[in-house]
């Protein structure tokens, strides 16, 4: 019988296991260093709540976390990814495409892909923008 990969553990859970056994802070002390209601920490630390923009990078900084792991998480991607997408008609129809093609590259070649596009022309008035 084939082993079926651990589900991995949700982010909410991760963040309470961090703040206690590596931090070792209480609920109350992190939500005052968050400057929220410690019942606020409780529902996203439960998975009830997911954090505002605002929130969701003070956390990443108390927790100790990098943005992008919270972002992936709490199905939150950077502002910039909406702001590409909605800035031309161009955008709007190709970024979604570009970004399913892309879907399940390893680090090392959206690192490839990301150097070919900085190659190509900026130039104003290129077909479709």
């Amino acid at each position: 019988m084939a082993k079926r990969a651990p589900t991995p553990q949700p982010i909410g859970e991760r963040l309470r296991l961090k703040r206690v056994e590596t931090l070792g802070k209480g609920l109350r002390e992190m939500a005052r260093a968050l400057d929220i209601a410690p019942a606020h920490l409780t529902d996203i630390e439960s998975g009830r709540r997911s954090p505002s923009e605002e929130l969701m990078l003070r956390m990443a900084t108390a927790y100790q976390v990098p943005e992008h792991e919270l972002r992936s998480a709490f199905s939150k991607p950077d502002a910039i990814v909406h702001e590409i997408a909605s800035e031309s008609p161009t955008s709007s129809e190709k970024v979604p495409q570009l970004l399913r093609s892309v879907r399940g590259l390893s680090a090392e070649q959206y690192d490839r892909l990301i150097q070919q596009a900085r190659k190509l022309p900026r130039e104003k008035g290129a077909s479709g923008t």
